[in-house]
């Protein structure tokens, strides 16, 4: 048996599979091949980046700052049902409360919701984030109990994750008490016989 023959075989055809295989350029390309599965494999969220988001989420909502912006997609939207009813708008759901990513940001530039949300609870899928949380302002000084779903996407050219969705649904009674509004419950009948 001819040893040194074969183990040069086995040792060109080990270096000529490894050439055709594309290598990361950049030690960031070989991270995130490592994190993400690179060769275009579907991402998802890991906790840091779930945390990222989240706390922007809270950011923007708390505090405005156009820094966070970079945050959004470019096809952003965000329904509520909750602003709907306060602004006007259909409670259908059949149209958003910000159709698109400069709808909400003019809005935010105007008029900034500046509410001091405090996270009670979140957890996170692969493509969506949840939040619950809580936050007392305002004439009234009610506090206010929401929900925020946050769909997110991974963007490859600016490798990260943004946030492509938002649904959020509040205690819309306690944040029109904490606004200044007021409410008139409906008349309370006789019980159905």
């Amino acid at each position: 048996m001819n040893l040194i023959p074969s183990l040069s075989v086995l040792v060109t055809a080990f270096m000529a599979l490894t050439s055709a295989v594309a290598l990361p350029q950049s030690e960031s390309d070989l991270v995130e091949s490592r994190i993400y599965g690179g060769g275009g494999s579907d991402k998802c969220l890991r906790e840091e980046d779930a945390n990222l988001l989240r706390d922007a989420y809270v950011r923007m909502i708390s505090a405005w700052n156009p820094v966070d912006a970079k945050y959004l997609t470019d096809d952003f939207k965000d329904t509520s049902a909750s602003i709907n009813i306060l602004i006007g708008k259909p409670l259908d759901g059949s149209v958003p409360t910000f159709a698109s990513k400069q709808e909400f940001l003019d809005h935010m530039t105007v008029a900034p919701d500046n509410l001091p949300l405090r996270v009670t609870f979140s957890t996170f899928n692969c493509n969506y984030i949840t939040i619950i949380w809580t936050a007392t302002f305002g004439v009234a000084q009610k506090p206010v109990r929401g929900i925020a779903v946050a769909g997110a996407t991974y963007n490859k050219q600016k490798r990260m994750w943004q946030i492509k969705s938002l649904d959020v649904e509040w205690n819309s009674m306690a944040y029109l008490l904490d606004i200044g509004g007021s409410y008139t419950l409906p008349a309370q009948g006789p019980p159905p016989a």
